[in-house]
């Protein structure tokens, strides 16, 4: 029972640094807003005319869907058919041209996820190819995994390209890690959805580097992002990437994967080196240390505190409500024009909205709603973080017995690497895999 408190303390901690640091940081930006307030211009003033530059041709974007469709079944093919890393490279290669430098990174596949979401709550009119970036890598993965990760997404791509020598994540570390593509994924759907902005686009790493420009910022988060691929493979598509998220869990069903054979594994070990994933289950050779009744009293103390970490994070989501509704740009507006007000300014948002007071009082009350959808958007996230949290406790306070190496639907992306590995050649085969309580 001793044990299973200090658990639990240990959670607490690293869950209550991390929501104190998300706090510090809105509330930072919340304080630049103030110290730095915006320039008043003279009567007179006339605002410049910016140029967007032509619009590029929706049959381009068709284009692109095919092109992806197309590229899709080819990484199918490498991976599972003709079982060639080579071939997957040198797809990763055209993809990576085509979709990150040709095409801008947009339309993107994870980007889509916003689009979908904006059209089901706001009434966006969604672009069809947009939708089909969206459903294809997911239409695949239910017959072929995450066919989209190994060589398709230019995202996933170029960090491929960087990688030297890949070390090993501590898998408590890499736990707490794989926590942040739920909790982005879900912000963004609530970005998307009250209308508040497409963050994923906003912060994409790369899109600096596809599109030669970006702010230094951006540019320095894609740099460094790079500079970790070296060491730690993928780590945007591990600890980051929101479509990572939906791709693990459609992957998880797919039809066909990649498998090791037990009839012909020798253990030697060479595929789990060199996945650079952490994607291959070795088998538990090391007897259980502790006694199972200890971790019975271990497993019964997380079931009993299970409603409490589903409180916490519906409470933790509701006093951080203020602050993400702050990013929205009506929210912002109207503080911006409270603020003049209050302190006499005649600031150009102010000025251009005190003529009419009917759009003051439109704007407050637009606010108000947008306060109170963002509020219970914040509640279901972290309704959705708690029990995340806690069934990943009650799984780990139990020891799973594994006899022998498989591979994690969720997690392997087709890379291929561990192909040219395998002394037995077949040994890493396609099966059709059996959704059991026991995958093999």
């Amino acid at each position: 029972m001793k044990n299973g408190f200090q658990s639990i303390i240990l959670s607490l901690r690293k869950y209550a640094v991390f929501l104190i640091l998300l706090s510090i940081t809105a509330a930072a930006t919340d304080a630049e807003a103030s110290r730095f307030p915006r320039p008043e211009f003279e009567s007179g003033y006339e605002t410049p005319v910016t140029d967007f530059g032509r619009a590029r041709a929706v049959a381009l974007y068709y284009m692109d869907a095919a092109v992806l469709f197309i590229a899709l079944c080819a990484a199918s093919f490498l991976i599972f058919k003709k079982r060639s890393r080579k071939g997957i490279a040198a797809l990763a290669v055209f993809c990576v041209a085509y979709f990150g430098f040709y095409a801008k990174g947009c339309t993107c596949s994870i980007g889509a996820i916003q689009n979908v979401t904006a059209s089901i709550f706001t009434g966006y009119a969604i672009p069809l190819t947009a939708a089909l970036f969206f459903l294809l890598p997911l239409l695949f993965s239910l017959f072929f995994g995450r066919a989209f990760c190994s060589s398709v997404c230019p995202l996933g791509a170029v960090q491929e390209f960087v990688i030297l020598k890949p070390k090993r994540i501590p898998q408590p570390v890499a736990a707490v890690l794989g926590f942040i593509p739920h909790l982005y994924l879900g912000m963004a759907i609530l970005f998307a959805a009250t209308g508040a902005g497409f963050i994923i686009c906003r912060y994409d790493p790369f899109v600096g580097i596809f599109r030669f420009g970006a702010p230094l910022g951006m540019i320095i988060f894609g740099g460094a992002l790079l500079a970790v691929s070296t060491i730690i493979a993928r780590p945007y598509c591990r600890f980051l990437c929101p479509y990572g998220v939906l791709l693990g869990l459609t992957s998880r069903l797919s039809k066909w994967n990649v498998s090791i054979s037990p009839t012909t594994c020798i253990n030697c070990r060479l595929c789990e080196n060199a996945c650079p994933v952490d994607a291959i289950n070795a088998p538990s050779t090391e007897p259980v240390k502790e006694p199972r009744s200890r971790s019975m009293k271990r497993l019964k103390t997380y079931l009993l505190i299970f409603p409490l970490w589903i409180i916490a994070g519906a409470m933790v989501g509701w006093i951080l409500s203020d602050s993400v509704s702050m990013r929205h740009p009506q929210v912002k507006l109207l503080r911006i024009v409270e603020l003049d007000e209050n302190t006499g300014r005649r600031g150009l948002e102010s000025e251009g909205l005190r003529v009419n007071s009917e759009v003051i009082a439109q704007l407050r009350e637009q606010s108000v709603n947008v306060k109170k959808n963002v509020a219970v958007g914040m509640i279901i996230l972290g309704v959705y973080m708690g029990l995340a949290t806690g069934i990943y406790l009650i799984r780990q306070s139990t020891h799973k017995k594994q006899t022998e190496y498989s591979a994690d639907y969720a997690k392997c992306i087709g890379c291929g690497r561990c192909y040219r590995y395998c002394p037995q050649g077949k040994t890493i085969e396609l099966k059709e895999a059996k959704h059991t309580a026991k995958v093999k």
